[in-house]
């Protein structure tokens, strides 16, 4: 059955807001949506949300910063961020074991 989803309100805005540490590791990732005839959100509201909800989690606050991109540089990938540059890099995800394949248990440190 195909269908063009219904009478779903129109994307209005989305923020991305990376929150990162001193040396860049990105502790958060958080995505507001804003909908056509919802509460508009701005980016620097999303950033507040995000460094608030990486304190929930037990991230010193007073140490990070967060950054809002547009998109993200890739679709399941972890991130880092450049904090000369300010901007959010993608790090390289390790290679897929083969179909099939025996999984090693990750190593605990």
């Amino acid at each position: 059955m195909n269908g063009n989803g219904g009478k779903a309100p129109k994307v209005s805005a989305t923020h991305i807001a990376a929150v990162y540490d001193t040396t860049g590791r990105v502790v958060r990732l958080h995505h507001v949506v804003v909908f056509e005839g919802g509460k508009p959100i701005t980016k620097e509201e999303a950033q507040k949300e995000a460094i608030e909800l990486a304190r929930r989690s037990g991230h010193d606050a007073a140490k990070l910063n967060s950054l809002v991109v547009e998109h993200l540089p890739a679709m399941g990938a972890q991130f880092r961020v450049d904090v000369k540059k300010k901007k959010l890099i993608a790090l390289d995800a390790p290679p897929r074991p083969a179909r099939g394949a025996a999984s090693k248990p990750p190593k605990v440190r």
